[in-house]
């Protein structure tokens, strides 16, 4: 039978604390993310944000006024889904820095309370495990 001590349960608290505070400062990170494509003519750039929300679009030059409409629409399709790719790829590269998997900080974070209030439920269904704080 696995018995915790005090100690014990408070340093696991601890921990899930710091890894709840470790895991915010990454959400705000990604939250923070933008990325900004650019056409290989150099007349268009999109920029996104974390959510792959056009946030600016520029048309540079005059070049584009000799592009049909359909055209010139594909292009800006494809600056936006270029910088949505970009910052998806961002995004994800940030959350395998030692992140837990399955965890989309962009979704949303339990509170460090939550989080300590399922860890002190998990050890509470261990056996012995009825420990006050």
């Amino acid at each position: 039978m696995m018995q915790f001590t005090a100690d014990d349960i408070e340093r696991m608290l601890t921990e899930v604390r710091q890894s709840h505070a470790d895991l915010a400062a990454r959400a705000a990170d990604i939250e923070a993310l933008t990325a900004t494509a650019t056409s290989k003519d150099r007349v268009l750039s999109a920029t996104v944000d974390a959510r792959g929300e056009l946030t600016d679009l520029r048309i540079t030059g005059q070049s584009w006024r000799e592009l049909a409409p359909k055209e010139l629409c594909a292009k800006i399709v494809a600056v936006v889904a270029q910088a949505q790719r970009e910052v998806q790829e961002r995004g994800r590269a940030l959350l395998s820095e030692d992140g837990p998997d399955g965890l989309d900080p962009t979704m949303g974070l339990p509170s460090a309370d939550d989080m300590a209030e399922m860890m002190q439920t998990m050890l509470e269904q261990l056996p012995g495990g009825r420990h006050e704080r």
